[in-house]
């Protein structure tokens, strides 16, 4: 019987969702199949193109986001990352006129050899004590301060530049001063035990002739 029964399955004549087979009695039996709902194939053509293109996408994203994991993992965390001039890296945080207005507020303050702090500076201590508190990083000395930035004519000075001098031959460099230009034709440095911090002139007097160079520390 079940022989006979399988047999008769070959039997079935299909239509739609519904088929009849013949059992073993000679019987014609009818069955439905209720089908499941399948999203992929009752939806929108064009729509589930624009899902099957959107997972792609997002494929490649995650593809990506690892292969970039991996890159951080075997390199270091700086890995890809968009890199910067000396410039913008060390001072794009700056702004002119908080520099040369907290660079005033210290007139008439103490000179003292080697001094970085308001208690006493020296010129490079002075300008870098400055700079340091609007997020900027200077050498400690005023020849390290002259290879900084970029250097400027002195016909376009402007305020917040840095001035550069050479006061002393006998020490055999080629910079021993600095200061920070405050426009108009001064500038403001610490200039000496006697004198403390002040503001000079730079197109007439001593400092017009040991004038050396200038650079642009903030960027244009």
């Amino acid at each position: 019987m079940r022989i006979i029964w399988f047999i008769s399955i070959f039997s079935i004549v299909y239509a739609s969702n519904s088929f009849t087979f013949t059992d073993g009695s000679g019987r014609a039996v009818q069955k439905k199949i209720k089908h499941r709902y399948n999203e992929a194939l009752n939806q929108n053509i064009k729509e589930y193109s624009y899902q099957a293109f959107y997972a792609d996408l997002q494929k490649e994203k995650i593809a990506a986001l690892q292969a970039q994991m991996a890159n951080v993992r075997e390199n270091g965390l700086n890995a890809k990352q968009p890199t910067k001039t000396q410039e913008e890296q060390t001072y794009c945080n700056a702004d002119i006129g908080a520099i040369t207005q907290n660079a005033k507020q210290f007139k008439g303050g103490k000179y003292v050899w080697g001094g970085t702090r308001p208690s006493g500076f020296d010129c490079s201590g002075y300008v870098q004590y400055i700079y340091n508190k609007h997020g900027i990083k200077l050498p400690r000395t005023a020849l390290g301060q002259s290879k900084a930035g970029k250097t400027i004519d002195k016909s376009n000075l402007r305020a917040g530049d840095l001035l550069f001098f050479l006061t002393d031959k006998n020490r055999g460099i080629s910079v021993t001063h600095v200061g920070i230009y405050l426009g108009n034709g001064e500038f403001i440095h610490a200039a000496s035990r006697d004198r403390g911090i002040i503001v000079s002139p730079l197109h007439q007097g001593s400092y017009a002739d040991c004038f050396v160079g200038a650079k642009r520390i903030l960027p244009s």
